[in-house]
């Protein structure tokens, strides 16, 4: 479950590292798979080879808006089938929704697939 408050691990090749959720743009106290999220940026991937700031795509301490991609707690789907990843997982999104990075670590749940942000879900290695 991701509520306000939680720890994310931002899982596309944007450059950040872990984000803190800070809104949950629905009318839900309880994020879903395909949901957006307003969130800041806590710590980023270092890269020795990057030495201008202005280079980075995102920058520690900046407000980003989101999509959440996988939870860490368990989904129930249909013939009672339960799936849970290891750790909450999140995009980060730019104007117009669509991603800032252009690849996706890892799969995604299907939930995800099935919203409106189909491009974060096909750059992705696959959905589970």
């Amino acid at each position: 479950m991701v509520q306000v408050q939680t720890l994310l691990k931002i899982i596309d090749n944007s450059g950040g590292w872990f984000a803190l959720c800070i809104r949950i743009l629905a009318n839900v106290s309880v994020a879903r798979p395909g949901d957006e999220l307003v969130l800041a940026i806590k710590s980023i991937i270092l890269n020795k080879k990057i030495a201008h700031r202005r280079k980075r795509k995102v920058l520690k301490g900046t407000v980003r808006r989101a999509v959440l991609l996988r939870v860490s707690y368990f989904l129930k789907r249909w013939g009672n089938m339960h799936i849970k990843f290891a750790s909450n997982g999140a995009a980060l999104i730019g104007r117009w929704e669509m991603p800032i990075g252009s690849r996706v670590n890892g799969p995604v749940m299907f939930e995800s697939r099935v919203s409106k942000f189909i491009r974060i879900a096909m750059i992705s290695e696959g959905s589970l």
